[in-house]
This record gives C-alpha cells, sequence and structure tokens, in this order.
C-alpha cells in the first residue's frame, strides 16, 4: 500500500484534455480495463489495471523513466505474486516474487488503521534468492468522491510507515486507494499527482 488535504484530481495538461473521451460508467459499474498516468516529484509512472468478475485484479506498473515493469497478481485485494522485467543487466535484469502476507484482510478498504506484514520470497534473473518481510503501519486519513479526469470517483487517501525487518531500513509513503478500481497509487515525497486516465491504451508488456 500502491494524504492529509483532499485535493482535486482534475488537473490535467490540455493535451490530456483533448485525449478520447473515457467511459466513466465502464469505470463505475463494470469491469473495463483502466490506465492511470502519474508522478512523484520528477518520476512519472504508469498503471495498467485489469479488473476480474470474481473481485481479483491483475496489475502492471512502469516506472524509474521506463526501466522497471512490474506486474502484480492481486487475489481478494491481496498482492500473492509479482514479476519484474528492467533494462539493468545482472541479477535484477528480472525476478519472480511470492508473497504472504499476515493480517491483510481480504478486501480491506483503506478507510481505517491498519497493521500487518508481508513475506517476500524472491528469485532474480541469476538464481540467487532472497527472504524477506516488511511491517506496514498504515493510517487512514480521508476519504471522498472527487473528479478524476472526467469521472466522479471515490478516492481514499492514507500514509504507510514500513520497515524491512531484515535491514532495518523504513520507509514512508503516501497512498490513494480507488475503490471502484480496487487499486492504489503512492508518492514517497507527498501525494502523488494524478495525470490522465484511459479506457483506451496499449497493453504493457515486460522488457526484453
Amino acid at each position: 500500500m500502491m494524504r492529509l488535504v483532499v485535493l482535486p484530481l482534475a488537473l490535467l495538461t490540455s493535451a490530456a484534455a483533448a485525449a478520447e473521451p473515457v467511459d466513466c460508467d465502464a469505470i463505475e459499474n463494470g469491469t473495463v480495463a483502466v490506465e492511470l498516468t502519474y508522478h512523484d516529484a520528477d518520476e512519472p509512472s504508469v498503471l495498467q489495471i485489469y479488473r476480474e468478475l470474481s473481485g481479483n485484479r491483475v496489475l502492471w506498473l512502469k516506472t524509474l523513466n521506463g526501466k522497471l515493469v512490474a506486474k502484480g497478481v492481486f487475489v481478494d485485494g491481496i498482492l500473492t505474486i509479482g514479476e519484474t522485467t528492467s533494462a539493468y543487466a545482472g541479477k535484477f535484469k528480472s525476478s519472480t516474487i511470492t508473497y504472504t502476507n499476515e493480517g491483510m484482510p481480504r478486501h480491506f478498504d483503506r478507510r481505517s488503521d491498519l497493521k500487518y506484514s508481508s513475506t517476500s520470497s524472491v528469485v532474480y534473473a541469476d538464481g540467487s534468492t532472497k527472504l524477506s518481510t516488511t511491517t506496514f503501519d498504515y493510517k487512514f486519513k480521508s476519504a471522498g468522491k472527487e473528479a478524476v479526469g472526467s469521472c466522479m470517483l471515490d478516492v481514499v487517501r492514507g500514509e504507510t510507515d514500513r520497515v524491512d525487518q531484515s535491514t532495518g531500513k523504513t520507509s514512508h509513503t503516501y497512498n490513494m486507494y480507488f475503490p471502484q478500481l480496487t487499486a492504489s497509487i503512492s508518492g514517497r515525497t507527498a501525494e502523488p499527482v494524478l495525470d490522465d486516465i484511459k479506457t483506451k491504451f496499449d497493453p504493457m508488456m515486460p522488457i526484453p
């Protein structure tokens, strides 16, 4: 877990405003695939959300200026499997990850505080492995319905402190969760800024 002040999200560029119309009804009431583009400071990211009738979903994320593509499989709202590909050489060229979560409820709506942990088992491109556990302390901040591009969607804001139990390294993120999309975006320095929302786009692919 994809802030204190509630801000409108429809601050799009003129180019985005001139883009193809978005099917807001399909977003709110169906399972059409959705693409969000956003940025945290100067770092742009693209998130593609593929929802299933079962409530499960698959997310694709492109970040680090296009140098990293990650795929996540969510079952009952919980991340279970991940895959990454990158533009880097060596062990970080790709990875597969399995997650075991403790304390995370199914379909968590982000509207209450929660402490939970996630243990990840990673296999890197060179065959090396890593097992680590991270604890999360999520704090709910606000919720409401807002303009996301041309659509009115629910937005839940929160902040998360995390600790890597192996290294003691800590981090803080600012989270925005979209219940109709069953997906969230996050920023490390401040709340991420949403740039565009689409229902027509080219599917993301792994980096060869």
